[in-house]
């Protein structure tokens, strides 16, 4: 597997300042402002009005003002150049176009080397690779360790009318395993990893709207989703879904409603996967809970 991680994400949000404020006194993220330096090409399109820290790296999400809320980038950490450039033939040869970071895009992303490409669902898809950590030491302003590390920052969920060609792309070109699929009365879930974490990136099947499910941030206790599910009364968050537990990933967790209107997924105990002795399966209900909420 070339690609090791989801290494950042880039979030447009109606109110990016709201959705800072949430992120730091609900999930629990470092907040820190954009600077002068963070032009519209090294942002994707949109001046960074804030960068969220979640560990060492120097961000793991940022956030730019956009009409509709979702994710509006996607990064994958590679092993090195060579991987890169691996990468880049593989992407050519499907038909991809494939631009090189400027050093203004490399040093906005705080890595020595990227690509991007136009990814499913029109979204910017950067891989990079070298990128340097912050010098300060990460501190939640709540008290929350994330899991991260070799898993990367979660995962992401995307909805899609071109769920098929989405997965395909995703395993065929970039190189995901397909760990398993979820039929659901409400759709069907197809979950994609690149590491041990079950799945870094996943599809729904959408005729009605294409964008953003929910994103999901491991926290490494089952107190830790409760003290966060706490905060969603204190904060006045609606939910998405209950307490529950997935079968396929062993996720313990809620979903919550950010201020952008897509979800966050706050959960614990994620299974690692084996790539040596993994089945893919075919679910159909979680062990309990994750019910819509009211």
């Amino acid at each position: 597997m070339t690609i090791q991680s989801l290494g950042y994400v880039g979030i447009g949000a109606p109110d990016p300042t709201t959705w800072a404020e949430y992120a730091r006194t609900v999930i629990g993220l470092a907040v820190e402002p954009g600077t002068a330096s963070d032009s519209g090409s090294a942002a994707g399109g949109d001046h960074v009005r804030y960068r969220l820290r979640m560990d060492q790296h120097p961000f793991r999400m940022w956030l730019t003002e956009a009409p509709t809320g979702g994710v509006t980038v996607i990064g994958w950490e590679v092993r090195d150049p060579a991987a890169v450039e691996e990468m880049t033939v593989r992407l050519k040869e499907a038909g991809v176009d494939v631009s090189v970071g400027t050093d203004e895009e490399c040093q906005d992303r705080q890595v020595a080397r990227m690509v991007h490409f136009t990814g499913p669902l029109g979204i910017r898809t950067e891989l990079f690779c070298g990128r340097r950590l912050a010098p300060s030491q990460f501190v939640s302003p709540l008290g929350v360790d994330f899991v991260t590390g070799e898993q990367g920052l979660g995962h992401v969920v995307m909805k899609t009318p071109h769920v098929q060609a989405a997965v395909d792309f995703y395993c065929d070109v970039l190189g995901f395993r397909l760990s398993d699929t979820a039929d659901y009365p409400w759709g069907t879930f197809y979950f994609l990893g690149c590491n041990p974490r079950h799945h870094s990136i996943a599809f729904i099947r959408s005729y009605k709207n294409e964008g953003t499910h929910h994103i999901l941030c491991e926290v490494t206790s089952p107190e830790e989703v409760g003290r966060a599910l706490d905060r969603t009364r204190e904060h006045d968050v609606k939910l998405m879904a209950t307490l529950g537990k997935h079968a396929n990933d062993g996720m313990f967790s809620f979903y919550m409603t950010s201020p952008a209107g897509f979800g966050i997924e706050i959960g614990a105990g994620g299974v690692q996967v084996d790539e040596s002795t993994w089945v893919s399966r075919v679910y159909t209900a979680d062990i309990w809970g994750h019910h819509p909420a009211e």
